[in-house]
C-alpha cells in the first residue's frame, strides 16, 4: 500500500474568477482542508509555487494548489514532487468529475483520465497513471456542447450543498487513509456516505 505525501487540489489558479467555479473543486477541497487544520501556505520562490504542510501523527504530508491553469497542472506537480522527490505514486490529485452528480466523491487509483484536462495533463508529463485520484461529483451539463461552459460557472446552492457535506466526509475518509495507510479501509468508509444527497 502506498502511503500519501503529496495532496493536490487541480483548478484553474492564475485568475481569481476561476475560484467558484466547479472545475476549481479540487483547489477548493484544499482549501477547506488548510482551513480546518490552521494551515497557511508559504510561497517557495525557487519553485514559483505556494506549499502548506499538512502534519498528522508524525507525518508531513505537502499540500498543493497549482500554480498553473488546469491543463497545466502536471507541470507544477512535476517541479514541487521532483523538489521534495516524492514518488506519483504518493501523490493524492483531487478533481471534479461530470460524471458524478453533486454530493457523489469517489477514491481512485490508477487508470485513464476520463476526458479529465488536469489528470491527462498529470498522465502525459510523467507518463505514469498509477496515481491516487479523489473526483468530487460536479453533474453533467447534458449536452457535450456545454460542458466547457458548464465547468467554469459556480454550481447552484443545492449543489454546493452536496458538495460541502461530500467534502467533509471525504476529508474524514482522507484522514483514515493516511492515519492508517489502509485506501481500502478509506474507500469503505467513504463510499458509505454518498448516498445524502439533498434533493
Amino acid at each position: 500500500m502506498n502511503n500519501i505525501k503529496m495532496i493536490v487540489g487541480l483548478g484553474n489558479n492564475l485568475n481569481n474568477k476561476f475560484i467558484k467555479t466547479r472545475h476549481n473543486m479540487g483547489s477548493n477541497y484544499i482549501i477547506n482542508l488548510s482551513n480546518k487544520f490552521n494551515i497557511q501556505f508559504k510561497k517557495i520562490k525557487k519553485l514559483n509555487e505556494n506549499i502548506g504542510y499538512l502534519n498528522i501523527l508524525n507525518k508531513k504530508i505537502i499540500l498543493l494548489i497549482p500554480n498553473s491553469l488546469m491543463n497545466n497542472s502536471g507541470k507544477s506537480i512535476f517541479i514541487v514532487s521532483s523538489f521534495y522527490k516524492i514518488l506519483l505514486k504518493n501523490i493524492l490529485v483531487i478533481h471534479d468529475e461530470l460524471d458524478y452528480l453533486p454530493g457523489i466523491i469517489k477514491f481512485k487509483y490508477g487508470g485513464g483520465s476520463g476526458g479529465h484536462n488536469g489528470i491527462n495533463n498529470i498522465i502525459k508529463i510523467f507518463n505514469d497513471k498509477l496515481f491516487y485520484r479523489l473526483r468530487i461529483g460536479i453533474g453533467h451539463p447534458g449536452c457535450k456542447d456545454q460542458v466547457n461552459n458548464f465547468v467554469l460557472t459556480p454550481p447552484t446552492l443545492t449543489e454546493q450543498k452536496n458538495i460541502n457535506l461530500t467534502i467533509k466526509n471525504s476529508i474524514k475518509a482522507l484522514l483514515v487513509f493516511i492515519k492508517t495507510n489502509n485506501y481500502n479501509k478509506a474507500i469503505n468508509y467513504l463510499h458509505s456516505k454518498n448516498n445524502r444527497i439533498i434533493k
